[in-house]
């Protein structure tokens, strides 16, 4: 049996504990929350087995016999609580996006360098069924290079508190998505941000992303829409695949290989067609899919899945977005990182910006 804790017990906080739930068979057990409302870790204790509540992560790396730890505060509390759990000798899975900050992420993962603990980063559509089967597609070439990609991530307002902006709240996923099916960085950005309530510092952005290697790429978030959408297009040499993240499907648009002969059709539909085709997939919570990669980091030293360098390099983009949108011109996410700091371990304080 291998034992953890979660701490924060918000919206994220209790999916992740939903989830761990279902590895007790597998010698997984969750045996300290943490979050100082007392509602919220009553609330979570009704539902676990042999599981105590703290208010403070200290009082329960000092009561608790822990081997990992589920970090799910808010934003600000995410890299303090990292060093803590690092410190204490846990191997530590932090929701995205890590740090509130780029200069703070380094420093994460200057630490995560130089530990043998596994560090990672909770950015779960990666282990979105639909996003590994297009990149398995993609690595076999199928449908030639990649040419294009294009994100739209749109939805009403979250139901929680303390949101960071939808750069590093909402784009960040897509951005690690395309860097993951790619294996390349953004090298320059330009967007425009908007902020409509008071509350955020952006609540919709449209972005665009040149990638190494020449693919492009555009971003569309925010959480002012009536609808909710989460959908990705990757356009290739012969043909376009499109990932509905919430429903899992995977569709392929082939190039047209027959012409369209009937005029009036013709300017309907295009000049030619192509096959259209639905993949079958089998399905699975990504939130899952994140925690078995993680488990078997721990227990079978296999590669960690979303590394702290993949949490800055996504938090490096989020950044040059929100700079190119207050200064209007093409951000390099290089000119937004600070100098480099090295590899050395740090201790930040609580709430580190």
């Amino acid at each position: 049996m291998i034992r953890g804790a979660v701490v924060g017990l918000g919206v994220m906080g209790r999916h992740h504990l939903r989830v761990l739930g279902s590895f007790r068979e597998a010698g997984v057990a969750v045996t300290a929350v943490v979050d100082p409302d007392q509602d919220r870790r009553d609330g979570a204790l009704r539902t676990l087995i042999d599981c105590r509540g703290y208010p403070s992560f200290a009082e329960a790396l000092a009561n608790e016999q822990l081997d990992f730890v589920c970090i799910a505060t808010p934003i600000d509390l995410l890299p303090s609580t990292t060093v803590q759990a690092l410190e204490g000798g846990l191997h530590v899975l932090v929701e995205k996006p890590m740090a509130p900050s780029l200069a703070a992420g380094h420093e994460l993962m200057a630490m995560a360098d130089g530990t043998e603990q596994v560090v990672m980063v909770g950015l779960v559509e990666r282990f979105n069924p639909a996003v590994r089967a297009l990149k398995d597609k993609l690595s076999a070439g199928m449908a030639g290079r990649v040419v294009h990609m294009q994100a739209r991530r749109l939805s009403p307002f979250p139901n929680r508190a303390m949101t960071p902006g939808v750069a590093l709240d909402l784009s960040i996923h897509d951005i690690d998505v395309m860097r993951y099916l790619t294996d390349a960085e953004v090298e320059r950005v330009s967007a425009e941000t908007t902020t409509v309530g008071d509350h955020t510092p952006e609540d919709l952005l449209c972005a665009t992303l040149r990638f190494t290697g020449g693919v492009t790429g555009l971003l569309e978030t925010n959480w002012i829409s009536p609808v909710k959408v989460r959908q990705l297009s990757v356009t290739c040499e012969r043909g376009m695949f499109v990932v509905d993240y919430l429903s899992q499907d995977l569709t392929f648009y082939e190039h047209p290989t027959k012409p369209t002969v009937w005029d009036s059709l013709r300017g309907l539909r295009g000049g030619g067609e192509g096959d259209m085709i639905r993949y079958a997939i089998e399905r699975w919570e990504p939130l899952r899919v994140e925690w078995e990669a993680f488990f078997s980091a721990v227990l079978d030293h296999a590669t960690v899945a979303a590394t702290a360098m993949d949490g800055c390099a996504a938090l490096s983009v989020a950044e040059a977005i929100r700079r190119s949108s207050s200064e209007h011109v093409a951000v390099s996410p290089e000119e937004a990182r600070p100098a480099n700091l090295g590899h050395r371990s740090v201790r930040l304080p609580a709430g580190s910006s």
